[in-house]
């Protein structure tokens, strides 16, 4: 539920932004009312200033790369496994295998968000998983940063570690 206020208050926010941007270019200074001036006037310049640093935004690769030594002429499978269930987003993670004589050997892994994402950033820290058999399970325990944003400014960090069994 905390979630879901989190991208509510994201949402308003941004749609408060664009209702100064508008109001001012229609009205000028009389959109400030001067209860909300100094509110609104910090959110409209945080807002303007994240517009103009968004084109400077490298946004970061969750891919770990786990195995480098394989033989890239073997057959590959991908198997998909869901870290974190929230309410209204999920914390997903990809792991490719390398078949090489019935034995899976771990090669890269990926990990992303799905699902109302807003004000959130996820960060792929590192993965730890052993090679599986072809009708076996693998332990893995994967740990990444949980980034509760406004306005693209970072609120609060939350490190998260999961372990469980890939299938």
């Amino acid at each position: 539920m905390i979630h879901l206020i989190w991208s509510i208050i994201n949402g308003l926010m941004v749609i408060y932004f664009l209702y100064l941007i508008i109001g001012f270019i229609a009205k000028g200074k009389k959109i400030f009312k001067p209860q909300f001036k100094i509110v609104s006037i910090v959110i409209l310049v945080i807002g303007t200033g994240q517009i103009i640093t968004a084109s400077n935004f490298e946004e970061t690769s969750n891919q770990i790369s786990i195995t480098k030594d394989y033989n890239r002429n073997n057959y590959s499978e991908i198997k998909q496994v869901k870290l974190e269930d929230n309410w209204t987003f999920d914390i997903n993670m990809l792991v490719k295998y390398s078949i090489e004589e019935n034995e899976y050997i771990p090669i890269e892994s990926d990990s992303f968000l799905t699902g109302l994402v807003s004000g959130y950033v996820w960060e792929f820290k590192s993965i730890d998983t052993k090679n599986m058999n072809p009708n076996g399970k693998a332990e893995f325990s994967a740990t990444g940063i949980l980034k509760w944003n406004l306005f693209g400014i970072t609120v609060y960090s939350e490190s998260k570690t999961f372990n469980g069994t890939i299938q």
